[in-house]
């Protein structure tokens, strides 16, 4: 992740600075081919406090963890620091279901667009720029259309155009690119219809936007708060300044 962002890598342990966890964490960087000199910072306490004082101090702007609490047969439930994570932290969130150390490639990538403001095409362009550098094949827009929002389109109808013709203008706005493109309109009485879909297709990775409010706190569209409990692949949540 660091080099496809092109950025340094830091690392946050929750934990008492010992001998030995330096050694085990030098260790590791070899192993893993990484800059052995790369910064450890130490914090005890709450783990969640920890990742959140140490991204404050140095401007972390992309947070990286491991994202379960447990996995069932056919749920993922996000894990407890990875859920405060998501409903705390104002940085960009890479949330990983299953670490491994040769993770593999990312080649079919989700975004999970809850509208089509300006701020979800904004996170829609940033999931291209990503898949590109990540040599991924296809990036499939997920749309979630509930009785609720439908109704409300109704009520404000202006000649708005169809969620079907929304997306299409949207993957329309893509310059040339090597991905593929692809839509999917999910229909259900809750945006948790998107989640059985997502998990169900076998996402590599999951582009969800996220954001942050007046006040400084991120949020997500009511359609898409279910990630906070169960996440069906490697989520990334892109922070966006609200009405950006």
């Amino acid at each position: 992740m660091s080099k496809l962002f092109a950025a340094p890598l830091h690392l946050i342990h929750a934990a008492e600075e010992t001998a030995d966890k330096n050694e085990r964490f030098h260790e590791a960087l070899a192993r893993l081919r990484l800059e052995v000199n790369t910064p450890i910072y130490y914090r005890t306490g709450d783990p969640v406090e920890a990742i959140l004082t140490v991204q404050k101090e140095i401007g972390i702007e992309v947070l990286i963890a491991g994202a379960l609490e447990r996995e069932t047969v056919h749920r993922n439930f996000t894990g407890n620091v990875a859920r405060e994570l998501m409903r705390r932290t104002c940085a960009d969130l890479f949330l990983f279901v299953e670490p491994h150390e040769d993770p593999g490639n990312i080649r079919h990538i989700f975004m999970a667009a809850p509208d089509f403001s300006p701020s979800t095409r904004s996170v829609f362009r940033r999931a291209v720029e990503f898949g590109e550098r990540a040599g991924a094949e296809m990036l499939t827009v997920v749309h979630v259309q509930t009785p609720f929002s439908e109704a409300k389109g109704k009520a404000l109808r202006t000649e708005a155009p169809r969620p079907e013709e929304n997306v299409q203008s949207l993957l329309a706005e893509t310059p040339a690119s090597g991905l593929q493109f692809d839509y999917h309109l999910v229909r259900g009485i809750t945006g948790f219809t998107a989640f059985e879909f997502i998990q169900g297709a076998g996402a590599d990775l999951l582009v969800m936007p996220s954001e942050i409010q007046p006040g400084g706190s991120p949020a997500f569209a009511p359609v898409l708060d279910w990630v906070i409990q169960v996440i069906p692949a490697n989520l990334w949540v892109v922070r966006q300044p609200a009405g950006c």
